[in-house]
């Protein structure tokens, strides 16, 4: 009985080391891995802030282009308004020589009745 508690405490022995030796083993891979994931890691942060960096770039001509747009509009809408300013101001000329011209004629007119002996049903 004392060769088999022997065996058994040798075979405990051997099998406690095996079983060390693979968790050993399992912990390299473990960490060959660990390594290897921080690796990536790395390379994706990196790549991140470059695509960080590259996307305003990226956007850039659309916005420069947009932004070139919105200035010619301004620019344009501007010279519209300018011009309708202008015609306003025309048109309110042409509106006070209008008044008083009608004013001028309804007063040669009135004379003319005077003259005339006319008298208007309206007045």
């Amino acid at each position: 009985m004392e060769e088999n508690k022997e065996v058994s405490v040798k075979d405990n022995i051997q099998q406690v080391n095996q079983d060390l030796l693979d968790l050993q083993s399992s912990g390299r891979d473990y960490k060959k891995y660990i390594e290897t994931t921080r690796g990536e890691i790395v390379i994706m942060e990196a790549k991140i802030e470059l695509m960080i960096k590259d996307t305003p770039k990226s956007f850039m001509p659309q916005i420069e282009e947009l932004f070139s747009d919105l200035k010619n509009e301004i620019t344009r809408q501007s010279n519209m308004n300018e011009f309708l300013q202008k015609q306003i101001t025309e048109l309110k000329k042409e509106h006070s020589i209008l008044s008083q011209h009608i004013i001028a004629s309804n007063t040669s007119v009135s004379i003319l009745q005077d003259k005339v002996g006319y008298a208007s049903k309206y007045s």
